[in-house]
């Protein structure tokens, strides 16, 4: 298991007959990231979780994109929320609990997530266009669905105002990458602890 006096890298393979996904991660890194699915604006998205939670990116996912863009969304989300599941390995040491309000220009979201190793979405966010650069926009939902469950975390996500399509999705990257860089942070207090009463965060209780 990895704890917080080791280095928090890991790496998943995740092939199907509707995706094939290799994901690298490293917690505590400085935002570097390589990054393709065939989706240049969930690219585009997925650098951003990279870039502010600081965690070192590299994957790269071939799907079924002559059916729609679900299965490769949908996918990468189980891939990298299980990676980054991997990396944490028993959580000792971590925050645990962050939240943040994140602007942009017209809209503001708000991010809240617990690595409690019990899996559950609040997805409270209305995007005014079915469709943005090719991809149906609730598919969004189904990414951070997947994610959630894949990486043990109850994460809310809501938009609490906003017009247009983009900056609102964009809003809930930057919003829970900006989240997660802290809950999974080494509380320099409490880095022998695991911080539960139960003594766990595997979710197994």
């Amino acid at each position: 298991m990895t704890d917080s006096s080791e280095n928090r890298v890991s790496t998943i393979t995740r092939n199907t007959n509707e995706t094939k996904i290799s994901v690298k991660v490293e917690l505590d890194g400085k935002g570097n990231h390589s990054i393709s699915t065939g989706l240049p604006f969930f690219d585009h998205m997925l650098e951003q979780i990279s870039k502010h939670s600081l965690i070192d990116l590299d994957l790269k996912c071939i799907g079924d994109l002559k059916v729609d863009s679900h299965h490769t969304m949908e996918d990468c989300g189980w891939a990298l929320g299980s990676a980054i599941k991997k990396a944490l390995g028993n959580k000792k040491g971590i925050m645990r609990y962050s939240f943040n309000y994140l602007p942009m220009d017209e809209c503001l979201t708000r991010c809240c997530l617990d690595v409690s190793g019990r899996p559950w979405l609040i997805w409270n966010v209305f995007l005014p266009n079915i469709f943005i650069k090719n991809i149906e926009t609730e598919i969004f939902k189904e990414f951070f669905q997947s994610l959630s469950q894949a990486a043990g975390f109850t994460l809310h996500i809501e938009n609490l105002y906003g017009k247009n399509t983009h900056h609102i999705i964009e809003s809930c990257f930057k919003a829970f990458a900006i989240t997660l860089r802290r809950a999974i942070s080494i509380d320099l207090i409490n880095f022998e602890n695991i911080p539960s009463t139960k003594g766990t965060l595997s979710g197994n209780y």
